[in-house]
């Protein structure tokens, strides 16, 4: 539901995170872009990469660390998050009128067991101690 709603935008789940991510945090470094991700399957240097020449993203050196370079969303990936964040709230609302409160809570629950630990549940926990 969620990649489907996303696809005539031209984004996947992963440029969609990544977009709301930086929306909330930029600049990032690659590496810390990469700590706050749940997405798996792609590096995200490859994912940067990609969606700069997608024109979604720009890098620049960081002052900070010559080694290291912020990634910034363009004005094009900001004219989708009015949108991302629709579809967002679409499948939120899917679930909630789907699944009752109590059940909803259990889930949340054993999913959160069965990431702890792991990359993404990391991740997760690094967006919610902000």
């Amino acid at each position: 539901m969620f990649a489907a709603a996303l696809k005539p935008l031209g984004l996947t789940p992963a440029w969609a995170e990544t977009i709301s991510v930086l929306d909330e945090r930029e600049p990032l470094t690659i590496r810390e872009l990469g700590l706050l991700l749940v997405c798996e399957g792609e590096h995200p240097s490859r994912l940067v990469n990609r969606m700069v020449s997608a024109a979604l993203l720009t890098t620049e050196p960081s002052p900070d660390d010559d080694r290291a370079r912020w990634i910034k969303l363009t004005p094009a990936a900001r004219a989708l998050l009015p949108r991302v964040r629709e579809i967002e709230d679409q499948l939120h609302t899917a679930i909630e009128t789907t699944v009752n409160s109590t059940d909803l809570e259990a889930c949340r629950a054993v999913l959160g067991n069965f990431v702890d630990g792991l990359p993404a549940g990391e991740a997760l926990q690094r967006r919610v101690s902000r």
